[in-house]
């Protein structure tokens, strides 16, 4: 079943009479509820995947018509109160990327919330761990790290959040942790991995936690993929060890992350696994066992720009519907 609207993302000319007929025909494919954690995946060519983390099948879609030669749909995130999707989209009239969107689940009507990552606006919200959080909530509750050539990337570890940073090229990486009262740890070298003799390309790290394990991959598929320029890259993710360094295991080997995110309620991990750095084939969405790093379940997905998160939410389409025209916000 498929619930029919105009074109969304930059066209504002619903009146609010269609706007409130759309909402209640949308009502018939709404499955109201309490929170529950499902795996979000956006797709570039314009729709969002709605995904039963146990089985990884998909339980509903939400499709945008987007513009031709459009960049298309770039990561979604949710609100800490599971009513809300926040999706990255194109720019009106130039299509360029990317605007932040909010989706109302109840309703699917769709609304410009943000400008471009680096202005105003889009600096009031952050997102981490698949949940998109007003940024004057979370102020002065996690430190900002500086340094020339230094990328940061950060995850939520039980009640402490854990910083990795690394140099472009993974020649040198670094964790620090802030504990509940806010002090930082001191810095914790880590063993470098997945460096290929010869090849200096900047490398992408991914960090993600669960079961009590840390783990650390290089992101492929990106602008930069190292494959492009360098042979023998090694796939998969190391288990490392948070308090020393050290590199504790080489699991998923086959398999070439582009991220890896995690389900708190299942304590499990999920990811998207993609062969060609173009995405022109051999996709695949996986789930890890957080334990030992085993994959005991996978889907072939089909050839395109894939981003997912896992959220909870508390009503999801139980079928194909199309958001509503986006108003500006």
């Amino acid at each position: 079943m498929v619930v029919s609207m105009q074109p969304t993302l930059g066209n504002a000319k619903l009146t609010r009479l269609i706007l409130a007929s759309a909402a209640l025909l949308a009502c018939s494919v709404i499955h109201a509820q309490d929170l529950r954690t499902y795996l979000l995946a956006a797709r570039r060519s314009g729709a969002i995947e709605i995904i039963d983390p146990a089985s990884l099948s998909t339980i509903g879609r939400i499709h945008f018509d987007l513009p031709p030669k459009s960049v298309g749909l770039n990561g979604v995130s949710a609100s800490a109160d599971g009513a809300t999707l926040y999706v990255e989209g194109p720019i009106p009239k130039t299509n360029g990327c990317c605007l932040l969107y909010a989706v109302d689940l109840a309703t699917f009507e769709t609304k410009e919330v943000a400008d471009i990552p680096g202005t105003a606006s889009r600096a009031a919200f952050v997102t981490s761990d698949g949940i998109t959080y007003p940024a004057a909530a979370l102020r002065g509750k996690a430190p900002r790290f500086s340094g020339k050539d230094w990328w940061p990337k950060g995850i939520w570890m039980d009640d402490r959040f854990l910083y990795y940073d690394a140099k472009a090229d993974g020649s040198s990486g670094r964790l620090r942790s802030i504990s509940p009262n806010g002090t930082l740890s001191a810095d914790v070298s880590v063993e470098p991995f997945a460096k290929v003799p010869g090849c200096s390309s900047y490398m992408e790290t991914g960090l993600a936690g669960a079961a009590d394990n840390v783990f650390l991959y290089e992101m492929f598929g990106w602008i930069g993929d190292c494959r492009t320029s360098c042979s023998g890259v090694p796939g998969g993710a190391w288990i490392v060890d948070p308090d020393g360094g050290r590199l504790l295991d080489h699991v998923a080997p086959d398999l070439y992350f582009s991220e890896l995110v995690v389900d708190p309620e299942r304590g499990e991990l999920y990811g998207i696994s993609v062969y060609d750095p173009n995405w022109r084939g051999g996709v695949e969405l996986v789930r890890m066992d957080a334990q030992d790093g085993t994959i005991p379940q996978s889907r072939v997905l089909e050839s395109d720009f894939w981003r997912i998160a896992s959220a909870p939410l508390r009503s999801v389409p139980q079928a194909d519907v199309r958001a509503l025209t986006s108003v500006k916000k």
